[in-house]
């Protein structure tokens, strides 16, 4: 949504640490960022709800349209709604794209539901009833390269050269699909030389067990 049309008087702000913690021990407090920007919070209500119970037959995820089952820890807004019948409100994370846009994410309303529902659906939210979208929600479903028809070194066996890693391979996690990348880079840059693979074992590391 657009960050100029939201009223921000009625919604909460979410600053970021005014103490710095840093990842390293060798980061210095005066290079901390202290101009932050803020998100701000705000929640769906009874209206917001209703909205979206009246327009599920419209929703990709529950007419059969998409068929995969989505991650558990980030649902729709519709699934939050079906799943959690019992909440009166769930909240929502107004996130600034960035310094140089108008760009405001929506964290906690990703839908599948159509543009018009959409609109209303916002505009049923605190601090959103004039706000402009500036991009619609929309559902994504992933396809997966199947363990199977990869080999050790992450090459697939029906097409040579070609070497897959992360989300292709069904994985999410950060640390895996970096690890991934890690061993199809490795091979992928070996096979270019006509070097022999590096293959780790179980007892060699991590990168071996995954």
């Amino acid at each position: 949504v657009k960050a100029s049309s939201i009223n921000y008087d009625v919604t909460e702000i979410q600053p970021g640490d005014e103490v710095p913690n840093h990842f390293s021990y060798t980061s210095r407090d005066e290079d901390y960022v202290k101009d932050q920007v803020p998100c701000w919070l705000t929640y769906t209500n009874g209206t917001s709800h209703e909205i979206i119970q009246n327009n599920l037959h419209r929703a990709p995820m529950f007419t059969g349209v998409v068929k995969g089952v989505g991650p558990r820890y980030c649902p729709s807004i519709e699934d939050k709604i079906v799943r959690f019948a019992d909440k009166e409100r769930h909240q929502l994370f107004l996130e600034p794209e960035g310094r140089n846009t108008e760009e405001v994410y929506v964290q906690g309303l990703s839908t599948s539901l159509p543009e018009d529902v959409q609109r209303d659906l916002v505009h049923s939210i605190k601090g959103l009833e004039n706000a402009e979208m500036m991009r619609t929600g929309y559902a994504i479903e992933y396809d997966m390269v199947l363990p199977h028809q990869l080999r050790a070194t992450l090459e697939t066996k029906k097409i040579s050269g070609l070497f897959t890693a992360g989300q292709t391979n069904g994985t999410s996690g950060y640390e895996e699909a970096a690890g991934q990348g890690i061993i199809a880079g490795s091979h992928a840059a070996l096979k270019i030389q006509d070097l022999p693979a590096l293959i780790l074992k179980r007892s060699a590391g991590d990168l071996g067990v995954l």
